[in-house]
Formats: C-alpha cells, structure tokens, sequence
C-alpha cells in the first residue's frame, strides 16, 4: 500500500508563486521604461505547479 504525503515546495518556498524581481539602472533609461526600471513579472512555481506542496509516495 503506497500513501502520498505533501511536502513543503523547496522552490517557491510553499509560497505557490515566484516574486518578480525589479532591478534599475541608468543605462535602462529610455522612453519605453523611463524611470530606468525593468522588472521581471510573477511566475507560477514551475516545481510545484502553483499549489505549494510537493507530492511524495510512500511505500
């Protein structure tokens, strides 16, 4: 008989979601990001698929 067991994700932290990340710099500074800011957008946890918990099988 095997039992599945729900682990915390060790990628996204249990969060389910990766934060983006902003970063500056004055050589970013154009008229398409005028504060010179570009940020990478949030992401679905591609380990655990958005749900926080990483399923494991026991034997």
């Amino acid at each position: 008989m095997s039992e599945t067991k729900n682990e915390q994700c060790p990628t996204c932290q249990g969060n389910k979601v990766i934060e983006g990340v902003c970063e500056t710099s004055p050589e970013w500074q154009s008229t398409e990001h005028d504060d010179g800011m570009v940020c990478t957008p949030d992401t679905k946890c591609p380990t655990c698929h958005g749900t926080g918990v990483v399923e494991k099988s026991e034997k």
